[in-house]
């Protein structure tokens, strides 16, 4: 009898290793969020430092996705992922036992950034390859539900962790927890082959980077007022006269609700087929709505822009990754490198952008020109929509021919 330790991992645990890989990547950025009030005190730095952290953690991310491609034929899908999470443990690490000024704290950021834009399109391809093509909607959903999920954990470390112990544990806890991912990630050996023989559901054949780069410019933008969202929300609320810890439990519930839209998206994407990345740009426009809401400064419109935006306005991120590896059979890694390059751009700029025009105008007129750049995102994404599918003919009559020539 052949032991347990041959046998393939299953689809599941794979998928579990893509989310947890997801969850500790941008776990460092979140933390630096949350524990900000400490880390400020302790260090003597003032409050715009956290302003360049984040966006240094999330431009790093896109720059280093581009690249993530390349990495993944080089060294293979399971070490980038395992790379990914050592990096952000070893920086977690860093940032517990050695940030003692802030040059210290810019360098763990930029590294951490590195870490999590090569491993999101690594861990993309993991599913892709491990996941039966049934199921692959619901394990991007859940993937991308991990950045919310990094959110709450981040959150939770404040009243138990940074407040009775300090926020030095709670980064040194973050480091153990991205460690135990890292040992959790499935050998090359162990995985299945589920998702290999996935059919295209739209497209296939040669890599074609051009039209990739327009979907990446839609949803770069889609990705900045999205995240313009999360970090501005709550200071809206407050504006707008909704008690500081009343918007905090609202941004709570609307991050939460956006989480499992996600998941649900991903869900209905594996028993329903049609045109994914138009309800994308659905989503995105709908999203632009629902920020104008946020501009009112009505405390009961607020709370709903809130909630809806996160349902929809940033809660495609799996969905249209799940589009573009379907697309793109066989090619996770590179296609959503630069699909992820993207959005780690959007995510960066859009809060920067955002914080710029508020410096200089209001909330009302922030927010109406996020809701207008969303609704223009969505259009640009429905061009990259064209621009993929326009050589549909020629994509899958060569994917036709690479078949039969392996079966020759």
């Amino acid at each position: 009898m052949s032991s347990g330790r041959g046998r393939p991992a299953g689809p599941a645990r794979a998928a579990t290793a893509a989310v947890t890989v997801t969850t500790a990547g941008v776990l460092p950025a979140y933390l630096v969020g949350v524990l900000w009030v400490q880390v400020r005190a302790d260090l003597d730095v003032g409050p715009s430092l956290l302003g360049v952290l984040v966006a240094a953690f999330f431009a790093t991310s896109a720059v280093s996705a581009l690249s993530a491609g390349t990495l993944v034929r080089t060294l293979g899908t399971v070490r980038v992922v395992r790379l990914s999470g050592l990096t952000a443990a070893l920086t977690m690490l860093v940032v517990a036992l050695a940030a003692r000024d802030p040059a210290v704290l810019v360098v763990a950021l930029v590294v951490a950034g590195w870490g999590n834009g090569i491993g999101q399109p690594a861990s993309n391809d993991l599913i892709a390859r491990s996941v039966s093509a049934g199921r692959q909607g619901l394990a991007y959903g859940l993937k991308q539900a991990a950045i919310p999920l990094s959110t709450l954990l981040a959150g939770v470390a404040v009243p138990l962790v940074a407040i009775p112990l300090g926020w030095r544990t709670a980064f040194g806890l973050g480091a153990v927890l991205a460690l135990l991912v890292v040992l959790s990630v499935p050998g090359p050996r162990r995985l299945g082959s589920a998702g290999s023989s996935s059919p295209p559901s739209e497209a296939a054949g040669p890599f074609r980077r051009a039209p990739l780069y327009v979907l990446a410019a839609g949803l770069a933008l889609g990705a900045g007022t999205g995240n313009a969202l999360g970090s501005f929300a709550v200071s809206t609320a407050v504006a707008g006269g909704i008690a500081p810890a009343t918007a905090g439990v609202l941004a709570a519930v609307a991050s939460g609700v956006g989480a499992l839209a996600r998941v649900l998206v991903g869900w209905l994407a594996d028993r329903v087929r049609t045109r994914w990345l138009l309800v994308v740009a659905a989503q995105m426009s709908v999203g632009g709505l629902s920020y104008a809401l946020l501009g009112t400064g009505v405390e009961a419109l607020i709370a709903v822009g809130a909630v809806v935006g996160y349902c929809t306005g940033w809660a495609w991120a799996g969905l249209s990754t799940y589009a573009v590896t379907r697309m793109h059979h066989g090619m996770a890694a590179q296609a959503t490198s630069i699909t992820q390059g993207g959005m780690g751009l959007g995510a960066a700029a859009g809060p920067l952008a955002f914080g710029g025009l508020l410096s200089v105008s209001s909330y009302a007129v922030a927010w109406t020109a996020t809701a207008a750049l969303a609704v223009v995102a969505g259009l640009v994404v429905v061009l990259g929509r064209h621009l993929l599918l326009r050589e549909r003919p020629a994509l899958v009559a060569a994917h036709r021919q690479r078949r039969a020539a392996a079966r020759a």
